[in-house]
């Protein structure tokens, strides 16, 4: 292998519940009762798309308003700014780790995320990741397309000079599967915990699935 793409929120970054209150932030900054009946249909539907463009996830949330999915948007990132800012994001354990792990073995490392460029990179900021990857990338890097979509991952690789065979890419939910798989990746790996289970994982095409992002290197025949 010569190139891990790995996702952040979930799989790289803690999350803890962090994503979802902030869509419930951007809710209610839309004028939606997070409190109300109809707020359990669009908490499940947050959940399986989260791995998404946010901006789309919450256009979808708020049936195409998109001047609303704007205001939802706006309070998602101040709400997340806000927790990068009081010690809040917090790295998954022994993440910082296994990025350092991939880069001496010789590994490009990728991270890809379905957030806007300025939030990302506060994020991977807070995390302490800045000096520990090659690539960035967000849908808005991609004209707007996000996961399950490949091209983030074809992105990656064509920035670090990798065929996508020789890519291994590891994700807590099923798109990032979807996307490795669609993307003609070398390895697709499933990380437990985050938003999809491993019975979602496996059907979605994973090679294999861990416990931990930390987990990687030694999955890769790595020293850790």
């Amino acid at each position: 292998m010569q190139l891990a793409v790995l996702d952040l929120a979930g799989t790289t970054m803690a999350d803890d519940g962090l994503v979802l209150a902030a869509v419930r932030a951007g809710l209610r900054a839309a004028r939606v009762r997070v409190d109300g009946p109809g707020y359990p249909a669009l908490d499940r539907q947050a959940r399986a798309t989260m791995d998404r463009s946010t901006i789309t996830v919450f256009g979808e949330l708020l049936d195409g308003d998109m001047y609303r999915a704007r205001r939802a948007h706006a309070a998602f990132v101040e709400y997340l700014t806000a927790a990068a800012g009081d010690g809040r994001v917090r790295p998954v354990p022994g993440a910082g780790e296994a990025l350092d792990a991939l880069r001496e073995a010789g590994l490009s490392v990728a991270l890809t995320c379905g957030f806007a460029p300025e939030l990302r990179d506060l994020l991977v900021h807070a995390l302490g990741f800045g000096g520990r990857v090659d690539v960035l990338l967000s849908p808005a890097d991609v004209d707007g397309r996000g996961l399950p979509d490949p091209d983030l991952l074809h992105a990656a690789a064509k920035r670090t000079g990798c065929e996508p065979a020789r890519a291994a890419v590891a994700g807590d939910a099923y798109a990032d599967i979807d996307a490795a798989v669609r993307a003609g990746a070398g390895l697709a790996v499933g990380v437990r915990g985050g938003a999809h289970g491993e019975p979602r994982l496996r059907a979605a095409g994973a090679d294999a699935v861990i416990d931990s992002v930390a987990d990687l290197p030694a999955l890769l025949g790595l020293p850790s």
